[in-house]
């Protein structure tokens, strides 16, 4: 606790969102010269290679974005960072925290993702703006469906995150 400011640990984002981007990247690089290519296999796989190569830093800065997530309790306000770009800032009086749940993101039919409407899905990470399955807004920074915390909103953008512990983080939010 920094201040005012409690901090609670998102789980870690697991290989298989990592794997995912790379076999993407390679995908993208690699297919497109290999289909163009009319000059040999060794020249396209010197292509690919060399793509491969230009690509990496965007590679490499969006695989270290997927990790960078946070969720503070600042006062009375919930911040929650996900994957770098999506921010989350909402005051503790506009949840309806009777409702809140714990549990495997499954057994929550209410948080369940229907639409990306802004953010990340990956196979094991999902962050940014979401809608769920009955149109309403959900923010969410889901890295591990197994244990998840679903705070509904009175009115407006719920959350749906992956703490590391959400029994304290409910327990600090009452």
């Amino acid at each position: 606790m920094k201040g005012d400011v409690m901090t609670f640990e998102i789980a870690p984002v697991g290989l298989s969102a990592y794997l995912v981007l790379v076999a993407i990247a390679v995908f993208v690089v690699c297919v497109p010269l290999f289909w163009l290519n009319k000059e040999g296999m060794a020249f396209a796989m010197q292509k690919s290679l060399i793509g491969l190569v230009l690509a990496s830093p965007v590679i490499l800065g969006i695989a270290y974005t997927m990790h960078d997530n946070a969720f503070e309790l600042s006062g009375k306000n919930v911040l929650v960072r996900a994957d770098y770009f999506y921010h989350y800032t909402r005051s503790l009086d506009e949840f309806d925290l009777s409702n809140a749940q714990i549990g495997s993101y499954e057994s929550i039919p209410t948080a369940q993702l229907k639409w990306r409407r802004n953010g990340l899905g990956l196979p094991g990470v999902s962050a940014g703006h979401f809608s769920t399955q009955d149109g309403k807004a959900i923010f969410v920074a889901l890295t591990d469906r197994s244990l998840v915390l679903y705070l509904p909103a009175k009115s407006g953008t719920s959350l749906l995150v992956s703490v590391s512990n959400p029994n304290a983080v409910l327990d600090a939010l009452k």
